[in-house]
């Protein structure tokens, strides 16, 4: 009897490190938005571990949404186009002009 083989695909996004969670959170209270963590996400047929997601305070438009895969952290804002980048500092340095 042979075992069926499963090709088990791995997600498009993986969970974030707790510093740059910590980190990511810190940052948006400061600066007076809300954080939601959405976990084992389906979308657009690709599955992400954990993707999270800026919204201003009272708001339910998603401004940002950031996952991570092996290539880096993606942030893609709700209007334009998705920026990689290698480090959550990095990813903040250049959210802090779009929201000023």
């Amino acid at each position: 009897m042979q075992i069926p083989r499963s090709s088990a695909r791995l997600p498009t996004g993986t969970a974030f490190d707790i510093p740059d969670l910590l980190l990511l959170q810190a940052w948006t209270e400061f600066h007076g938005l809300r954080m939601a963590i959405e976990l084992d996400v389906c979308a657009e047929g690709e599955e992400y571990e954990e993707l999270l997601a800026l919204y201003e305070k009272n708001c339910a438009f998603r401004r940002w949404m950031l996952w991570r895969s092996c290539d880096g952290i993606f942030v893609q804002p709700a209007n334009g186009r998705t920026m990689l980048f290698d480090a959550m500092s990095e990813v903040l340095e250049i959210l802090i002009p779009f929201r000023e």
